[in-house]
């Protein structure tokens, strides 16, 4: 059944709203909704406009016989930007945070705010988000107790409203499994609703994004299934045959180590960004890359995150150096 929403968080909508939404669901028509609102096409209008603006995916369907609005409930998550390219002089510094699970009992907003300080005080322009932003709602969490909000719109709002901002920090983000059950169980993209209401996060597709940053090509990914990384490197070299991706940042498997796969990339799998009495620690990722005429040097600093600092740690420091590609 599908959840709606009230300013007041409460898991109900107008009755107007939900015969609007049950219309959409089967296929319907202008006059039709008309006939069954008694509202007139302006107001129809405001009505369609005000769920289209809570995420959900309203299409018009043109044939022979005029348009049908119908609300997609099978829709596919696909990548917005494949080849995003940020050029830089000689040095580019990023971080890099995954798996925030914002609607989870453990999330913990203190630790992403740490790191939006740590971009500010060094002067960091970019934060790279692995995915799994919402902790979504499914039918096997919604009468969990770990589900501290249950309604996805409250889920999206949180983050909307207190995901930390910046002027000079831009977030630049995937989705994830967990996200991606918004769009699955209640046919709401949460990639449309956030962009409407923050400029500074840009999302960059499902599950996988493609950057070019320099002369060096790096992957974000966020798998959907519980696999072998053996398995997750495969599937990075059947999406993308034709290309070697110099450094992988992985979401979803809540590790926190780096290894070169067989394919030959530097692969970092990043760990969730909250934390737990069991794990009362855990960890985000400063990249550095210095490009010359014939190599590329990459630094990756493991930075700790705790409630017991204030401030990111530097833990470890990995050094690579890559050859310019021909």
């Amino acid at each position: 059944m599908q959840r709606c929403y009230t300013e007041k968080g409460e898991n109900i909508m107008q009755d107007i709203d939900m015969k609007i939404l049950n219309l959409l669901k089967k296929g319907t028509t202008l006059k039709e909704l008309m006939e069954k609102t008694v509202m007139y096409p302006s107001e129809i209008a405001v009505k369609l406009n005000n769920l289209e603006n809570k995420g959900y995916e309203i299409h018009r369907l043109f044939n022979e016989n005029g348009v049908k609005f119908q609300l997609l409930e099978q829709l596919k998550p696909v990548s917005y930007q494949d080849n995003l390219w940020i050029k830089f002089g000689t040095k580019m510094t990023f971080l890099v945070i995954a798996d925030t699970h914002f609607g989870n009992a453990d999330e913990n907003l203190e630790l992403v705010e740490q790191v939006y300080q740590y971009a500010i005080k060094n002067d960091i322009k970019y934060i790279f988000h692995l995915g799994d932003l919402i902790e979504g709602v499914s039918l096997a969490n919604s009468n969990n107790d770990r589900v501290i909000r249950t309604n996805i719109h409250d889920q999206i709002d949180f983050i909307t409203k207190y995901y930390p901002k910046s002027d000079t920090v831009n977030t630049l983000y995937i989705l994830g499994n967990h996200d991606y059950r918004a769009l699955k169980n209640e046919c709401i993209d949460i990639a449309k609703v956030i962009t409407k209401r923050r400029p500074d996060m840009h999302f960059l597709g499902y599950q996988n994004s493609k950057i070019r940053l320099g002369n060096r090509v790096i992957l974000l990914q966020h798998p959907f299934t519980i696999e072998r990384e053996e398995k997750y490197d495969k599937a990075i070299n059947e999406t993308y045959d034709d290309t070697r991706f110099d450094l992988v940042f992985r979401g979803h498997t809540h590790h926190n180590n780096i290894y070169f796969n067989s394919f030959g990339s530097i692969v970092v799998n990043v760990p969730a960004c909250y934390t737990t009495t069991i794990r009362p620690y855990t960890s985000a990722y400063e990249a550095t890359i210095k490009d010359s005429d014939t190599i590329s040097n990459v630094e990756l600093t493991n930075l700790v995150l705790s409630n017991f600092s204030s401030s990111p740690i530097p833990l470890s420091v990995n050094r690579y150096s890559l050859k310019k590609k021909l």
